[in-house]
C-alpha cells in the first residue's frame, strides 16, 4: 500500500430504498442504499462498531446475473470481520492489505450452481476508526471523503483508466477533450476479482480526526450525479447524519435519465 462479526446487512428489494443508523461514544454512523433504475442491486454496505473502534465498508458489485451481488457482499463483510478480528494490530494499513488480497482470491474463484467460475469484481472503501485515528483503503472508484469546516477533500484516488488518460494530457501525448471522449476512460484499473491485485490506495500514517469531522463513502451512482458543491450543500444544511445520508441519494436521484444503484454511509467523529 501507499502512502496512500456479526455485521449489518442492507439487503434491498428491487426498486426500494435502505436506511439504517448506529451511534457511539465516538462515531454516529448512518447509510442510505437506493436500487436506482436498476433490476438488482449490487452495492453492499457493512459497518460495525466493537469496544475500541468504527469500521465502515461501501462496495460496489460489477458482474452478470449474481455475481456482483455475491462479489460486493463478500468484500464488504470480509473486510469488516478481518478488521475486527485484527482491531488490536499497531498496523492497520498493512492488515487492510491482507484482507484485501484474500477477498481478491475468493472474489477469482466464484463459481455458479454449475461450478463454472462466474466473472465478477467489485469497488472496496473501507474505514477504520480508533481512538481519533483514521485509516482507510480504497479499490476501484468508490470514493471516501472527509467534510471538514464546510470543505469536502476526496481522501482516495480514483483506479480508472481516466486517471492514466489525464497523466497523458499532462505529458502532452493526447488532448483534453480526447481524454474525455475516450470510450474506456471510466473502465477500471484495479477491483477485488481481478487476475492480480497491485494498486490499493490508503494512508500510512495515521490520519487524526477532529471533532464534527464526516466522512463520506460512496459509490459512483452519487458523484456522477452530484457536484462536490452540492454535497457540501447538503452536508452543511442536513441536522444530522441520518438525514444526510437520505438527502444525498434522494437528490441524486431527483435528476434525468436512468440512475445507477446509489449507496451512501456516513460517519460522523463526535471527539
Amino acid at each position: 500500500m501507499d502512502d496512500v462479526t456479526q455485521t449489518l446487512l442492507l439487503p434491498l428489494e428491487n426498486g426500494s430504498e435502505k436506511t439504517d443508523s448506529q451511534e457511539t461514544d465516538e462515531t454516529e454512523v448512518s447509510s442510505y442504499m437506493s436500487v436506482g433504475t436498476r433490476k438488482n442491486q449490487q452495492d453492499s454496505v457493512r459497518y460495525q462498531k466493537n469496544s475500541s473502534c468504527t469500521v465502515c465498508v461501501v462496495c460496489d458489485g460489477m458482474g452478470g446475473l449474481s455475481g456482483g451481488e455475491r462479489a460486493s457482499a463478500i468484500a464488504a463483510q470480509g473486510m469488516v470481520q478481518y478488521l475486527l478480528e485484527n482491531e488490536q494490530s499497531t498496523d492497520i494499513p498493512t492488515e487492510m492489505g491482507r484482507a484485501a488480497l484474500r477477498l481478491n482470491e475468493k472474489i477469482k474463484d466464484l463459481r455458479d450452481c454449475e461450478n463454472r467460475r462466474i466473472e465478477a469484481g467489485t469497488t472496496l472503501t473501507a474505514v477504520f476508526i480508533r481512538s481519533g485515528e483514521l485509516y482507510w483503503c480504497g479499490i476501484g472508484d468508490s470514493h471516501i471523503y472527509l467534510y471538514r469546516d464546510g470543505i469536502l477533500r476526496q481522501l482516495n484516488i480514483d483506479h480508472n483508466f481516466g486517471v492514466q488518460l489525464d497523466q497523458m494530457v499532462q505529458e502532452g501525448s493526447i488532448t483534453a477533450e480526447e481524454a474525455l471522449r475516450h470510450p474506456q476512460r471510466a473502465a477500471l484499473t484495479s477491483y477485488l476479482g481481478i487476475q492480480e491485485l497491485t494498486l490499493i490506495s490508503g494512508n500510512r500514517m495515521p490520519f487524526l480526526l477532529q471533532k464534527d469531522d464526516v466522512l463520506l463513502q460512496c459509490t459512483d451512482g452519487l458523484y456522477r450525479c452530484l457536484s462536490d458543491d452540492s454535497i457540501c450543500q447538503i452536508l452543511t444544511a442536513a441536522e444530522n447524519v441520518k438525514q444526510a445520508s437520505k438527502l444525498l441519494v434522494e437528490t441524486a436521484l431527483t435528476l434525468p435519465g436512468a440512475h445507477d444503484n446509489t449507496s451512501v454511509l456516513l460517519t460522523k467523529y463526535k471527539g
